[in-house]
C-alpha cells in the first residue's frame, strides 16, 4: 500500500484512530515506524505494546514522498486494511 492510498482512504477518519497489524488471527499494536532501506521509500511497521494513532503515523511520514510503500513487520507489502468493531484500523 502506498502512503498516498492510505491518505486517500482515511481522509475523513479521526486522527485518534488506533493502528494494528493482523497476522493469522493475532492482532498486534503498531507502535512506531522504521525505514526498510536507505532510500526511505519503504516504511516498516514496528510492533509493540501501545498502538500509535493515524495522526502520529501521518505526522512521522509528513516529509515522505507519496509513493512511499508501507510494509508489514515481516517486510511483506500491506495490501489493505479494515475497521474492527471499535473503529480501529487493522492492516493485513
Amino acid at each position: 500500500m502506498k502512503l498516498s492510498d492510505l491518505e486517500d482512504l482515511t481522509r475523513y477518519m479521526s486522527t485518534k484512530t488506533s493502528l494494528f497489524w493482523e497476522n493469522d488471527a493475532n492482532r498486534y499494536p503498531v507502535t512506531t515506524l522504521a525505514y526498510a532501506d536507505d532510500t526511505h521509500h519503504e516504511v516498516l511497521f514496528v510492533l509493540g505494546s501501545k498502538s500509535m494513532t493515524l495522526g502520529q503515523l501521518f505526522s512521522r511520514l509528513k516529509a515522505s514522498p507519496s509513493h512511499t510503500t508501507l510494509l508489514a513487520p515481516n517486510k511483506q507489502p500491506i495490501f489493505g486494511f479494515h475497521l474492527d468493531d471499535r473503529y480501529q484500523i487493522v492492516f493485513k
